[in-house]
């Protein structure tokens, strides 16, 4: 997996290029749990995410319930259908925001 982090001055956009999975799930923790500050407003940008484990799930939950405990923001864009389906299949749909 390819993890490309980008600070725009409003938002932290995190760029997922590959499979996120129990694998490389680490990486993208050391990355990005660092970044989970009050008040941060972070984009994961999913265009290149081909696949997405419970584990990468469970990081995104993480990640969306840290940010919004402390008035930030979690929002995902450019999610695949094929990868969209597990958010809702999961019922994450409706827990978070995509753009």
């Amino acid at each position: 997996m390819e993890i490309k982090i980008e600070n725009t001055g409003d938002r932290i956009v995190v760029s997922l290029i590959g499979r996120l999975d129990t694998i490389t799930v680490g990486e993208l923790e050391q990355q990005v749990l660092p970044l989970l500050k009050a008040g941060t407003d972070m984009l994961f940008d999913c265009n290149g995410l081909e696949y997405i484990s419970s584990s990468g799930l469970r990081f995104i939950l993480l990640a969306h319930k840290k940010l919004s405990a402390s008035e930030g923001r979690l929002a995902l864009s450019n999610v695949a259908p094929s990868i969209k389906s597990i958010f809702d299949m999961t019922g994450f749909t409706s827990l978070l925001n995509f753009e």
